[in-house]
């Protein structure tokens, strides 16, 4: 064996052996004074024989052997071990390999690059750890000039401001309008691409937009919904050097969800590339999970559509991922997401590959020939083993979600960049849905998330043009056939006269926000109705449902008292609907609002009572005055004896606890009859009354009212 050869490839530090036979290999190569420790007569003797008194050399002998019996080329190797001899400490790895018909034991000693390596990692570590500080301060800033650009409406009036906040600070920053023309770049942002103050051919913002649309499918998309959005762009700087940016993009909206302005900050994360590339494994994959990363990613992607075989794209979206991290921290977050890895990495088949690519987001490549709906079916065993609760070191627990979109090889795309833009657009309509889901690409899809972003653009006009109707639908005490109260129902009616139901625009307001401005007209508008139903003589509470967008809203308290206030209307005669996962998803912001509601005297009601939720513990703890059983239980309670079982069961529980029941959704006489009989207070449905505009509402109150009384004098006095 060459030994120039081991030294022309830098493996210097190495001692090499040749096996004479079974227990017996004579010294080749044996200068370095550590093999004194592990075999002693090997450098005077020049040779050893086999066993060694050495366990784990032993045992790799023994896998030596039958590797040289049955191998014609190529090499094993023992792996990394640890030696301690009389206060050495040695770091060896042995392999056994071939050449022209001679067999080789190579031990080489390996301290100084395990060390060196165990440096460069820790230096990675650290600098990706800093990341979590970057991420910190990008929020920090955007949150800042959020604040300064939302206090006025004339830039003029906060230039000072915002000058003060990003000239100073060491990230870039750029502040774009909303058809991303610059209105600020501060002097850090130049710096980051090596420009002069002043103007260049190409700005900095310029650049970042190129590069941002070039290397990211997402950017149309982002664009367009006005998405937050973060990042690494790679920058080839002229004349040939490179730059890795961490960019983070933040849309600054008004309540109607309209753009006002684009801040991107942009921190210069070369230092931290440059580490990572010299360490392969860091490289290729992800630090905190150890599976593969989004460069690793995009390279399997490319090579899959080479080999032109027929593979489908799954994008994995984990659901509030940014509200975990501000609830927990990104310390928590972290956590969770090492978990989820470790729960969905054994339902990856074997040829597929799970990447991580973003904060919250992976993807998996599944090579194999598989069916759409093996695709779906695993979809829905990782949704379920996301939806298990997460639990934290305090004892507490938290739960996730996963929105899935796909996308198939040749059928979709036949390029690696179009195929992740549709699994993309996939998963960002899957994310429309209130529960986790998946989605597969189609013309169907592309329509409908062209039709949801038509209706977000309309209805960020909804309220400005009076396109929006409050119907409310009466429900009537069951011991008398009073009109108590109604329910405050929303309907849009667009200027072209199409009418838009709930179930549409309702998930698309929750989503993008809306649903806050939109609810402050609905309690508004309802605060009005009341003061109009008190003038024609008529005592009759409405009931406002509220989504948890609007529960996070910290307006919303000062907001209804200034409405009761406004229309002189007393605060009983409001009352407010949740529903049962709102209770569970923001228990604590739900417990401070409904504590301060109740002192102003504004009823509480919890909507959709019995439809899954483990919210029953709740029911004692917050201070709510009525339930309202679920339309689904009372459709059949005729004909079955479990939906009886469980309502008589509910109408029991709220009772003792001083709670009045009221069902929804009904529709026939036997259905009122059961419900009367069994003490439930009240009722709502089309038996009675479908939702009506409020002129004719008031129409029906008069009508029934007068029926009431009637009824009531034909009686007789009692």
């Amino acid at each position: 064996m060459n030994i120039a050869l081991f030294k022309a490839l830098g493996i210097i530090d190495c001692c090499v052996f040749k096996r004479i036979d079974a227990d017996h290999y004579e010294t080749v190569y044996a200068e370095h004074e550590w093999i004194d420790l592990l075999l002693p007569q090997a450098r005077q003797e020049k040779s050893f024989t086999s066993p060694c008194d050495n366990p784990f050399l032993d045992d790799f002998l023994m896998q030596a052997e039958e590797f040289w019996e049955y191998a014609d080329y190529g090499k094993i190797e023992s792996g990394i071990w640890n030696e301690k001899i009389n206060d050495h400490e040695l770091k060896l790895n042995a392999y056994a390999t071939m050449d022209n018909g001679d067999f080789y034991l190579v031990i080489d000693n390996v301290v100084d690059l395990f060390r060196q390596r165990q440096k460069t990692l820790q230096s990675a570590r650290e600098l990706l750890l800093s990341n979590d500080k970057i991420v910190a301060q990008q929020e920090y800033i955007h949150q800042r000039l959020d604040e300064l650009l939302n206090q006025s409406s004339t830039l003029k009036n906060i230039q000072q401001p915002i000058t003060e906040v990003i000239e100073k600070t060491e990230v870039g920053v750029a502040i774009l309008s909303p058809n991303l023309q610059p209105i600020s770049q501060n002097p850090a942002l130049y710096s980051v691409f090596d420009t002069q103050l002043a103007p260049a051919e190409t700005e900095p913002y310029q650049l970042i937009l190129q590069l941002f649309e070039k290397q990211y499918p997402e950017f149309e998309r982002v664009i367009s919904t006005g998405s937050r959005w973060s990042g690494e762009l790679f920058w080839l700087q002229p004349p040939g050097n490179g730059k890795w940016l961490k960019l983070a993009i933040y849309p600054v909206k008004t309540d109607f969800q309209q753009i006002t302005h684009w801040i991107f900050i942009v921190n210069d994360i070369s230092q931290v590339k440059h580490l990572l590339q010299n360490n392969e494994k860091l490289t290729h994959y992800d630090a905190l999970t150890d599976i593969p990363n989004r460069q690793y990613f995009w390279m399997q992607l490319e090579q899959s559509v080479n080999n032109a075989m027929p593979f489908y794209l799954l994008y994995l979206d984990i659901k509030n991922f940014k509200r975990i991290n501000e609830i927990h921290g990104h310390s928590r977050g972290d956590q969770i997401i090492k978990e989820l890895i470790e729960r969905i990495t054994p339902h990856v088949s074997a040829g597929d590959m799970l990447a991580r690519i973003g904060g919250g987001e992976f993807a998996i490549i599944r090579q194999k020939t598989v069916t759409e709906q093996q695709c779906i079916d695993l979809g829905h065993i990782l949704i379920e083993t996301a939806t298990q609760p997460f639990y934290l070191p305090n004892g507490a627990h938290c739960e996730i979600g996963l929105n899935i979109g796909a996308a198939s090889f040749p059928r979709d795309a036949d390029d690696a960049e179009t195929l992740m833009k549709f699994a993309d657009l996939a998963v960002f309509n899957a994310k429309k849905a209130a529960k986790s889901s998946v989605q597969f690409y189609s013309q169907k899809l592309k329509d409908a998330s062209q039709r949801i972003i038509e209706l977000e653009n309309a209805l960020q006009n909804a309220i400005t043009n009076h396109e929006f109707e409050l119907f409310l639908q009466p429900m009537l005490d069951l011991t008398n056939g009073t009109i108590r109260k109604a329910e405050a129902l929303l309907r849009w009616n667009r200027l072209d006269g199409e009418k838009i139901g709930p179930d549409e625009f309702i998930p698309i307001a929750e989503q993008t926000g809306l649903i806050v401005p939109i609810g402050k007209w609905v309690i508004s508008k309802a605060c009005e109705m009341i003061s109009t139903l008190n003038h024609r003589g008529h005592n009759c509470k409405l009931s406002v449902n509220l989504s948890p967008r609007q529960i996070s809203d910290r307006h919303l308290l000062d907001f209804i008292r200034t409405s009761i206030e406004n229309n002189h209307i007393q605060p009983d005669q409001l009352e407010l609907e949740l529903t049962e996962g709102v209770l569970v998803d923001n228990y604590d912001k739900v417990q401070f609002l409904l504590t301060e509601v109740r002192k102003l005297g504004i009823s509480v009601s919890i909507d959709d009572f019995g439809t899954g939720y483990s919210s029953l513990s709740y029911l004692k703890k917050l201070p709510i005055d009525h339930i309202k059983i679920d339309r689904s239980f009372i459709q059949d309670l005729v004909n079955d004896e479990n939906d009886k079982a469980i309502i008589l069961a509910i109408i029991a529980m709220a009772h003792s606890l001083k709670l009045n029941v009221i069902a929804e959704g009904v529709e026939t006489e036997l259905q009122r009859n059961f419900l009367q009989l069994n003490h439930c207070n009240l009722a709502q449905g089309y038996l009675f009354s479908r939702p009506l505009p409020f002129a004719q509402f008031c129409d029906y109150l008069t009508t029934t009212t007068n029926q009431t009384l009637i009824d009531q004098s034909a009686l007789g006095p009692k």
